[in-house]
């Protein structure tokens, strides 16, 4: 309740010491009992002092600030950053997938190269065409040189 009153106050002899501005002076004296008062009529019968209080510059139209974004441009501007985001994530989860799915064929095709039975291929006509140890050697390379591309 205090801090009510206190800032009604405040408030009231600011409102008075803008209204007196506007009307053209603003006076202060202190009373028999010590306290301090603000006008825009000089006190009665006494001799107050009128305030000088300078006006504050007006801001210079030359100077003015930059026009401020409305919240629909700033909140168009979230928009497509936010789908930039999402749009690279899923690039980037994409191609981790893919990667995923070629070391784990690398693997698969290593492991089946590495053992010791004989490997074939079916040719045109149907018949076994088997791999020799030059070509195991060649695909193994090649395999496990992919294996360290995309196997991290």
């Amino acid at each position: 309740m205090a801090r009510l009153l206190v800032s009604l106050t405040c408030f009231g002899m600011l409102f008075l010491a803008l209204n007196a501005l506007a009307q053209g002076g603003l006076y202060k004296w202190v009373d028999e009992k010590g306290v301090v008062h603000y006008s825009d009529t000089p006190p009665p019968g006494k001799a107050g002092g009128k305030l000088q209080v300078k006006p504050q510059p007006s801001p210079d139209n030359t100077q003015a600030a930059p026009r401020s974004r409305s919240w629909q441009e700033q909140l168009q501007d979230s928009n497509e950053r936010r789908f930039q985001e999402e749009k690279l994530l899923k690039e980037q989860q994409q191609k981790t997938r893919e990667a995923e799915e070629k070391c784990q064929r690398a693997r698969y095709a290593l492991d089946s190269l590495k053992q010791e039975r004989p490997l074939y291929r079916l040719d045109k006509e149907g018949e076994r065409s088997f791999m020799e140890d030059e070509e195991r050697r060649r695909l193994i390379a090649g395999w496990q040189q992919q294996a360290n591309t995309y196997c991290r």
